[in-house]
């Protein structure tokens, strides 16, 4: 279970969580509005438990993520560059030479400029599809203005065909309210997915089901003095049962797997 050393969502981390905002009485209208040249390191753990059948498997990634808002287009896009500076993977630290760099622009309200395509699941990587799954939702804001309590989403076309699910990812958010975050008054957002999980498989000798379901819960915590997320955490949570059906040459042979996985990410800003 070899974790990524690249940050497996597109859009850097920050990006994900950083905000302009405007005061109303009771209400904020949110907005993307970072200044060119903004530098940032962000620190992530994540751990990730795995149990298949009656084997348990736990794995911790430690990341270091430098990014950089290379430029901010007339229109209000931003340009962000996002490299990995160090990772380590169960105390092991992976080469410089496997770490990522990437580049990204996103719109003001969030949502990247090039819509990101996740490709069909396969069997031999299952679990890394549905970590990409999950790994794009971000952090998105309607064109309204928001007060505590209220509720926006955001769609995510999957693509997959009928009886496959999920075809569509609904994430909602949610304006929690005002808390303190290291002797700062933060916006607490919380968003969360979930869906469920059934793929297929069939070949002339052999088919595959998959049936189970995925959950995401997590929380942003904005600081609108600094201009960016100061925190954010995540919990993950998938489980599901894959069956198996095979011609041996006498019989159909057939074995089931439940799999349990549960994956929390931690990230916080640690410069500025």
């Amino acid at each position: 279970m070899r974790g990524h050393c690249k940050w497996s969502v597109t859009v850097p981390l920050a990006l994900l969580v950083l905000v302009g905002w405007v005061y109303s009485p009771e209400r904020w209208l949110f907005r993307f509005s970072v200044r060119e040249g903004t530098a940032m390191t962000w620190h992530i753990l994540m751990t990730t438990r795995k149990i298949v059948n009656t084997r348990s498997q736990t794995e911790t990634v430690e990341l270091w993520v430098q990014e950089r808002v290379e430029q901010v287009r007339n229109n209000g896009n931003l340009v962000w560059a996002s490299r990995v500076i160090r990772c380590v993977i169960n105390g092991e630290v992976v080469p410089p030479s496997e770490l990522e760099e990437t580049v990204a622009e996103l719109t003001p309200l969030g949502y990247p400029v090039r819509t990101v395509s996740i490709p069909p699941p396969t069997l031999n990587r299952l679990d890394e599809w549905l970590l990409d799954l999950f790994g794009s939702v971000t952090l998105v804001f309607p064109a309204s203005e928001v007060s505590v309590g209220d509720r926006w989403h955001h769609n995510i076309a999957v693509g997959l065909k009928p009886p496959n699910e999920p075809r569509c990812l609904l994430v909602t958010y949610r304006l929690e309210g005002k808390e303190k975050l290291e002797e700062r008054a933060c916006f607490r957002i919380g968003v969360s997915a979930q869906t469920p999980l059934r793929l297929l498989w069939r070949s002339k000798d052999a088919s595959t089901t998959v049936n189970g379901g995925a959950k995401l819960e997590g929380i942003f915590w904005f600081d609108p003095q600094l201009g960016t997320v100061r925190q954010r955490r995540v919990t993950l949570d998938i489980s599901y049962a894959l069956e198996t059906e095979h011609w041996d040459g006498l019989k159909f042979v057939q074995r089931t797997q439940f799999v349990n996985q549960t994956m929390e990410i931690s990230a916080r800003l640690s410069a500025p």
